[in-house]
């Protein structure tokens, strides 16, 4: 079985690959949960000796790369950088320097939002420009100079499936940038008071989704043809929600699993299941959650919860039928979130574009944080440290920590490699 990796930023702030292997045959699986998986973990970039510390890794398309941003710890060059590794051995680079008045993180742990070209060959990357936060487009080879695409805040965005255009949500406005018409501007879609916060693509990149304010409060769910953009034509009306939408779309199939946004638009509640296609709204269960996301297969939504009066949050399984039915569910684990995880929750609709907490496979989950019961000993014992963990997706064994560290995220799919 080809192992499957996991990036993560070590506690010491290096960038680290794990390599997750599976049980290899019923005797093994038969031997309980211990055998079920194990992670072998290298250094795969460390330049602590130079000043320089990492932040948030970010998976190419396949797997083959990974980029992470790189921080100068030293007052007399300060300086403020993503680079890209290949996830084994390989020459690593600088593919993009953030300007000198724009030497600041954008979020707790996060110095860039790095989200690739679903064809590999760029990345969009938000950074702050000393003046605010600015999407600029990055050769995946590092060479040319980045191209200013965008700026001000705040700032959502998603590519086209073929990497040929990209919606962005700024403030009020959501436009789409044609990047292969050579067109010297973006095509306004709507220009509203916000109701929704990232859009969506079908998986055939035909239609995508956002939401306009509904009379009298609220939001509606709306979806839009690519062919008609710039036309006038209206745009279809799919679901009404009492506040805000909040949607992330399947990666197999037209549903999107919808919250409606409470709490200062933190948190989530009323988890249905929209087909925009046929118009079928199968509701889930209404219920706080911070995030959700998909399994690879569309058969279950996974929901990060927080817990009443804590600080903690409770990662619960919820299984779908082939026509989107809710048919039970499952806790798999709780934990403190670190302070970058709790990042990425905040804003779980966009990082499901470019982040993934479900492996390829959708065997395993991971998250970063302190789990309950700590999940296995590290450098201090018992002692609570955030670390980085995963869980099996199918509930059979309990999370367990595989490094000390911040963040840690899969590649959405794999180039197939032998070790």
């Amino acid at each position: 079985m080809t192992p499957t990796p996991l990036a993560l930023i070590s506690d010491d702030g290096s960038l680290h690959i794990a390599q997750i292997h599976g049980a290899q045959n019923h005797e093994d699986q038969n031997r309980g949960a211990d055998a079920e998986w194990s992670a072998d973990v290298v250094t795969r970039l460390d330049m602590k000796s130079e000043g320089m510390v990492f932040m948030w890794p970010s998976w190419s398309p396949n797997g083959d790369l990974v980029t992470v941003s790189a921080s100068s710890q030293r007052r007399e060059d300060p300086r403020l950088e993503l680079w890209s590794a290949p996830r084994n051995e390989g020459p690593t680079q600088s593919i993009f320097q953030n300007p000198r008045d724009g030497r600041q993180v954008i979020a707790a742990g996060l110095a860039h939002y790095v989200n690739w070209s679903p064809t590999g060959r760029a990345l969009a990357v938000v950074g702050n420009v000393g003046s605010g936060l600015a999407v600029n487009l990055v050769a995946a080879s590092g060479q040319g100079r980045p191209q200013r695409l965008v700026d001000g805040a705040p700032l959502y965005f998603a590519w086209a499936p073929d990497g040929r255009a990209i919606l962005v949500h700024r403030a009020a406005q959501l436009v789409l940038f044609d990047l292969s018409s050579g067109s010297e501007g973006p095509i306004q879609i709507q220009r509203v008071r916000p109701s929704f916060r990232s859009p969506a693509w079908s998986p055939d990149g035909s239609a995508f989704y956002f939401a306009k304010p509904r009379p009298g409060g609220g939001s509606i769910i709306v979806g839009a043809r690519r062919s008609e953009v710039g036309s006038g034509a209206d745009h279809e009306e799919l679901m009404e929600l009492t506040g805000p939408a909040s949607f992330v779309a399947s990666r197999s199939d037209d549903r999107l699993a919808v919250l409606t946004l409470t709490s200062g638009d933190a948190e989530g509640r009323n988890l249905t299941i929209l087909n925009p296609v046929t118009g079928m709204q199968q509701p889930v269960i209404d219920r706080a959650m911070s995030g959700i996301f998909w399994a690879p297969n569309g058969r279950a939504v996974f929901a990060f919860e927080p817990q009443p009066s804590s600080t903690m949050i409770s990662l619960t399984r919820y299984d779908l039928n082939r026509d989107g039915e809710y048919v039970g569910s499952m806790r798999l684990a709780r934990f403190q979130p670190s302070a970058e995880f709790a990042t990425m929750l905040n804003f779980h609709d966009q990082f499901a574009h470019s982040h993934q907490v479900v492996s390829p496979c959708g065997r395993w989950l991971t998250f970063a944080g302190l789990a309950l019961g700590n999940g296995g000993s590290g450098r201090r014992g018992f002692g609570p440290q955030n670390g980085c963990y995963i869980v099996p997706a199918d509930g059979s064994a309990p999370p367990r920590r595989v490094a000390a560290g911040s963040i840690s995220f899969f590649p959405a799919s794999l180039t197939e490699e032998t070790d």
